[in-house]
């Protein structure tokens, strides 16, 4: 295999002040025998909780960890956006972006270093391909997004079976040329959009996703059925 790329794990991070340190030190711990140039560029999206105080005392402890603070929440999509602008100021050939709550497992991240080698644009980890599960989420949930995902492939005709899904790497010469102005969860369908219009590769990894309760849930970033209904303006037009 070439060598592995350089990347940094981008966390947007909302009000995780149960969560935050267990997921940097076990991102960091994962790094740690990684043979690449590798860091944790954590953006704060204007977290009401003391977050950032958090992360900053992490910052002097965790070897290439990067706070990056926003003055206030922005949405997903602008958290993402601010973390993308760290990987390129940084030099990192990617940008590998992770969930802040610890529901995505650091060991999954080596599954990506076989597309990331090849040089593919846009890496998507997977729920729903041979390999992927989700712990923890209800019957009902779990089919509304299976079916949202169907639905997207079959319209985008895009060799992906996870759309939604916000732990991925994007390549740092797409991520210069790609533009997106969503604030929410309906960015990660816009991008995918807007990097097909780019004639960007795309490949995907499987992993498993674990789901926390809703009272541990509460502190995340604000998913609701308008999000839904915004990914459909990307999926069926172009």
């Amino acid at each position: 295999m070439p060598p592995l790329s350089s990347f940094c794990v981008v966390l947007p991070v909302y009000n995780e002040r149960e969560n935050i340190e267990a997921c940097i030190r076990g991102i960091a711990d994962f790094l740690k025998g990684v043979p690449a140039r590798t860091a944790i560029v954590a953006v704060d999206d204007g977290s009401r909780d003391d977050s950032l105080e958090l992360m900053r005392r992490l910052a002097q402890t965790v070897p290439n960890l990067i706070v990056e603070p926003r003055p206030q929440n922005g949405g997903y999509g602008a958290a993402n956006r601010s973390g993308f602008a760290v990987a390129i100021r940084e030099g990192f050939d990617y940008a590998l972006v992770m969930d802040a709550d610890g529901t995505q497992d650091p060991v999954f991240i080596e599954r990506f270093f076989a597309p990331m080698a090849a040089g593919v644009d846009f890496i998507k980890a997977t729920r729903y391909a041979q390999g992927g599960r989700v712990i923890g989420v209800g019957r009902r949930r779990y089919v509304i997004s299976w079916v949202g995902n169907y639905l997207a492939r079959a319209a985008m005709r895009i060799s992906l079976t996870d759309y939604t899904n916000g732990f991925r790497a994007i390549r740092a010469p797409l991520l210069k040329r790609l533009e997106t102005r969503e604030t929410g969860f309906a960015m990660l369908m816009e991008e995918v959009r807007a990097a097909q219009r780019l004639g960007a590769t795309f490949s995907e990894v499987p992993y498993t996703l674990t789901v926390r309760s809703e009272e541990e849930s509460a502190s995340k970033f604000s998913y609701s059925i308008n999000v839904y209904l915004t990914y459909l303006k990307y999926v069926f037009f172009k």
